[in-house]
């Protein structure tokens, strides 16, 4: 059964496995090479699963481990061509390694159909990822966008489980000892999601007809789990949590999360 692992989300490092432990493939991989197998054994996923990592864009936390995981395992990298060009210009990524461009159209990879939608995020390119499976069910990873686009509806609409982003709590960010330039680029169109633009865009997912939600990406210093889970709880009040809808937070360190969809 396909499952989402979460295996590190938060601001510090990012890294999503999909799929099972005979074939599945990584988003991002923003911790140690050492980090990210970690991960995977604690779940039972051996390397040899690994059919290829889809990176989001470049930002150390997305990208941190990728060159010593792809110069030991010469695994697939699929992302926009922008972010491929990047990688290889930036020596980020292994030379031995396929780069696969995925804009414009979806990659067949073994049983996956791998497809990326444009994000807007302070970076030269950036996309999510959307999964579809063997059996049809279609799951899909959107952190680090500043604005929810009718881009990422369009793309998000109807997939049975998501991993999205709730990265900081307004209060806190605004409080918060972050300079005030720092703070207005969080909270920009090209910065991240707030709990309550995340709890807006899970009310969305749900009248979609998703029933898996996963929130991500939370800032270490401006939110929490528990606001972040409460606020995005408070918006989906006309659906009955258990029955309606799964919602479970990311770490920021290894838990064992899996998400069955």
């Amino acid at each position: 059964m396909a499952t989402v692992y979460p295996l590190y989300s938060s601001s510090s490092g990012n890294c999503t496995y999909i799929g099972d432990a005979n074939s599945g493939v990584l988003v991002d991989c923003g911790v140690s090479c050492k980090r990210a197998l970690e991960g995977l054994a604690l779940h039972g996923i051996p390397v040899t699963a690994l059919r290829a990592i889809c990176v989001t864009h470049t930002h150390d936390d997305h990208v941190k481990g990728l060159k010593v995981l792809t110069k030991k395992y010469p695994i697939r990298v699929i992302a926009l061509q922008t972010n491929l060009e990047i990688l290889a210009q930036k020596d980020m990524v292994s030379p031995l390694c396929e780069l696969i461009p995925v804009d414009g159209g979806s990659v067949p990879l073994d049983d996956i159909e791998i497809n990326a939608f444009e994000t807007m995020h302070d970076t030269p390119a950036n996309c999510g990822y959307t999964f579809t499976l063997a059996d049809g069910k279609r799951a899909a990873v959107c952190t680090d966008l500043g604005v929810v686009t009718d881009t990422v509806r369009g793309a998000l609409s109807g997939v049975d489980m998501a991993l999205i982003e709730a990265n900081f709590d307004k209060l806190m960010l605004k409080n918060g000892y972050y300079p005030e330039q720092l703070k207005r680029r969080i909270a920009s169109d090209h910065g991240h999601l707030s709990n309550d633009d995340s709890g807006e865009l899970a009310r969305f997912l749900l009248r979609s007809g998703t029933t898996r939600l996963c929130l991500g990406h939370l800032s270490e210093h401006n939110n929490t789990p528990l606001k972040a889970e409460r606020t995005v709880v408070e918006y989906l009040h006309d659906a009955k949590r258990g029955s309606d809808y799964l919602l479970e937070v990311a770490s920021k360190d290894l838990s064992g999360l899996a998400v069955v969809f």
